[in-house]
């Protein structure tokens, strides 16, 4: 047993608030945002709404396609690890992005990223589809819509031509 000194007390208090802090990254309890798996193919699909998985019938799918990382009402997903979200019906924000390859001449890092924001009305039992593209040439533009998956109808942004 180590002698008693103001350091221990210190170091034992510094040590519990550390697994402690671990410990409430980790929840994973009701109302937790939770991953799956959910198909045949090994994607990922995060959901984040509260409580048990539900039907698709009463549930809204978001598939990132073209977006590299997306924000959903706060809660930042990057497709490297999530390709769909699950989220309750209603209105939500959504903000994704993509990074483009571009010229030397438009950009020293021949890189440039774009994104866009929207505030929409999903729909239960529908599937949503994030896009981005973008022109070539000079002047180009950059696009960002959602898309209705089974209608191809554009519920937010604007298409590329």
């Amino acid at each position: 047993m180590l002698p008693a000194t103001p350091y221990n007390s210190i170091s034992l208090s510094f040590a519990l608030s550390v697994l402690m802090a671990l410990l409430s990254s980790c929840y994973v309890g009701p109302g937790a945002p939770i991953f799956s798996l959910m198909d045949d193919e090994g994607h990922y699909v995060y959901k984040l709404y509260p409580g048990r998985e539900l039907p698709e019938s009463q549930i809204v799918t978001v598939t990132l396609t073209d977006a590299y990382y997306a924000q959903f009402d706060g809660f930042l997903v990057d497709r490297a690890d999530y390709q769909e979200v699950l989220l309750l019906p209603g209105e939500h924000q959504i903000s994704w992005g993509k990074w483009f390859a571009v010229s030397v001449m438009v950009d020293a890092n021949m890189f440039a990223e774009g994104g866009h924001t929207a505030l929409v009305e999903l729909r239960a039992g529908h599937t949503y589809e994030l896009h981005a593209d973008r022109t070539h040439g000079h002047g180009y533009q950059k696009y960002f819509w959602i898309t209705d998956a089974a209608s191809g109808e554009v519920i937010a942004g604007e298409k590329k031509p």
